[in-house]
C-alpha cells in the first residue's frame, strides 16, 4: 500500500502510516482534553495524540513540529471506528459506562471548539465530529451520519481489527474506572494526568501495530 500522499490543505507531501491513530485512544484523548485549559491544541505525531497546552511556547513548539490545525482532520475516521466498535449495541450492554467515556470524549470536543471558535470552518467540522459521537451514543445508529473520505481506506479490518484488540477488558475498566471518579471528582487535573500515564503503554504499542503492518 502507498502510504505516502498529500491530505493537508498546504499540498505537503505526508507519510500517511504516521497519521494513523487508534480508535479508542483518540476517545481517550478528547476525553482527557476535556480536563484541561481551553486553548489546549493536539499534535498528532507518530500514530499518538500529545498535549500542547496555551503558554508563551505553544506556538513555537507547533512551528518545530510542523503542525497546524488542519490535522484535526486526522481525528475523524478513528472518531467513528471507536464509535462502531466500543458503542454498538452489544457493546454496550457488556459495557455501560462506555457512553460515559465518549460523553467526556464530546466535552473535549467542546474544548476545541472554544479553542478555534474564531475558525468557523473549523468549528462546524468539529460540531460534525460531536453529531457522530451523538448518533452512537444516543443509539440512533444512522449509518448516514459517516461520510468516507481520502483517509478512510488506510483503516483497513485488518488495521482495525488489532487496534481494537489491544483494549482488554481489563485495561478498559482502568479507564472507565478513572473517568467514573473524574466526573465525581473536584481535583480532576490530577486524575487526567494519571490517564495520560496510563494510556502512555497503549501509544507505545499502536506504534508497533502500525510498524509491522506498513
Amino acid at each position: 500500500m502507498n502510504t505516502s500522499t498529500t491530505l493537508s490543505d498546504d499540498n505537503t507531501n505526508i507519510n500517511v502510516k504516521l497519521f494513523i491513530l487508534d480508535p479508542l485512544s483518540v476517545i481517550v484523548k478528547l476525553a482527557i482534553l476535556s480536563n484541561k485549559p481551553v486553548g489546549t491544541k493536539l499534535l498528532i505525531q507518530n500514530n499518538v495524540i500529545y498535549f500542547q497546552e496555551p503558554g508563551p511556547f505553544q506556538s513555537i513548539s507547533r512551528m518545530f513540529y510542523k503542525t497546524n490545525k488542519t490535522d484535526l482532520q486526522y481525528i475523524f475516521n478513528p472518531l467513528n471506528i471507536a464509535c462502531l466498535h466500543f458503542l454498538s449495541k452489544t457493546s454496550v450492554e457488556k459495557i455501560p459506562r462506555m457512553k460515559q467515556l465518549f460523553i467526556c470524549a464530546q466535552n473535549g470536543l467542546k474544548k476545541l471548539i472554544e479553542t478555534y471558535k474564531t475558525c468557523s470552518i473549523l468549528t462546524l467540522t468539529l460540531n460534525y465530529y460531536y453529531a457522530i459521537l451523538n448518533n452512537h451514543i444516543q443509539q440512533i445508529y444512522n449509518e448516514n451520519m459517516f461520510i468516507k473520505d481520502s483517509f478512510t481506506c488506510y483503516y483497513t479490518p485488518d488495521i482495525c481489527e488489532k487496534l481494537n484488540k489491544q483494549w482488554s477488558d481489563e485495561k478498559i475498566k482502568v479507564v472507565l474506572d478513572i473517568i467514573t471518579f473524574l466526573t465525581k471528582c473536584d481535583d480532576s487535573s490530577s486524575n487526567a494526568k494519571s490517564l495520560e500515564t496510563i494510556i502512555d503503554g497503549i501509544d507505545e504499542n499502536t506504534k508497533k501495530i502500525i510498524l509491522d503492518l506498513f
